[in-house]
């Protein structure tokens, strides 16, 4: 089974929040990523739940290995098997916030292997939670789903709805355990279209969206829970290559990620090497933000919807 019958929710809260992290077969990018991440501010207090995808690159546990010393806690979770090609991704992720929700004592976060997080990534996401009331989520990347115009106010955010995306989340447990805990089930991962068309008619999104982000877009879309967004983003996605992206770096691991650095912290060379279609994704930002005290809601004008 790979629903949610198999994660116990009703087991007392930790002790610690916990970082959910998927990882596939970029381990140079998995390893550009901790090493921002264990350079961020709370790390020390947190749980890495790793979610190795199904056909995962063994050199990823080599590379959490070589972690280990600047990792408070971690552990390492092989893939579930899943006999649906389309939802194995889901599953292994949707599965892994569930197994966090089930341990953290409050939040669960989600950095994929590509994503790249500033120093003050985990304060920014407690902070707005904090500041904003019940929220859907907070993501801490720029907002791709919209045409928008924000402020440069690191102590900005605003609030949103319908443009959920997965790079740099976080949730309040309680969130994934009362609103996407009951849609991990075996109908929506055997045929997720149909699945989503029953459970959700009225829903905006369109039927190409159907894996996990899908999924939990319209989940928010129907609770009316915002989700807040930053006017100074505090993550990046660097991934422009892997999944359903081409391209790709050869040679020893060590030669990778030193190559790797020299595109993916650099506007333009990321910029340059980035396909067409995923130039506006790929965007660096700053990893050491402006100092700021609090967070303030600010009224913008949340513009369109991308197509």
């Amino acid at each position: 089974m790979i629903d949610a019958s198999r994660v116990d929710l009703t087991q007392p809260a930790g002790d610690t929040d916990v970082v959910v992290l998927p990882c596939w077969r970029r381990p140079e990018f998995l390893w550009h990523c901790l090493d921002n991440l264990t350079r961020a501010d709370g790390i020390g207090g947190l749980q890495v739940l790793f979610r190795a995808d199904t056909g995962h690159s063994a050199e990823n546990i080599d590379v959490i290995r070589a972690f280990a010393d600047r990792l408070p806690r971690f552990e390492i979770s092989l893939p579930e098997p899943c006999p649906f090609r389309r939802t194995k991704q889901s599953a292994n992720l949707l599965l892994g916030y569930l197994r966090a929700a089930a341990q953290a004592r409050q939040y669960v976060f989600l950095v994929e292997e590509d994503t790249m997080v500033a120093c003050d990534f985990f304060r920014w996401h407690r902070a707005v939670h904090a500041a904003a009331g019940p929220l859907f989520c907070s993501i801490a990347a720029r907002n791709l789903n919209r045409v928008i115009t924000v402020p440069d106010d690191p102590e900005g955010y605003y609030l949103s709805s319908g443009d959920f995306g997965s790079t740099g989340v976080c949730f309040d447990k309680h969130r994934l355990r009362s609103l996407v805990a009951p849609h991990v089930k075996m109908a929506y991962f055997r045929r997720p279209k149909r699945y989503l068309r029953r459970q959700f008619p009225a829903s905006a999104v369109g039927l190409g969206f159907v894996e996990q982000d899908g999924l939990l877009r319209r989940i928010q879309e129907r609770s009316a829970i915002p989700i807040a967004y930053p006017c100074v983003p505090r993550c990046y996605d660097a991934g422009f290559y892997g999944y359903n992206r081409p391209g790709g770096i050869e040679g020893p691991l060590q030669d990778r990620v030193r190559r790797l650095a020299a595109t993916i912290y650099s506007a333009d060379a990321l910029r340059n090497a980035t396909d067409p279609g995923q130039r506006q994704s790929c965007v660096p930002v700053s990893l050491q933000p402006p100092h700021w005290q609090v967070q303030r809601r600010i009224d913008v004008d949340l513009g369109s919807a991308a197509a």
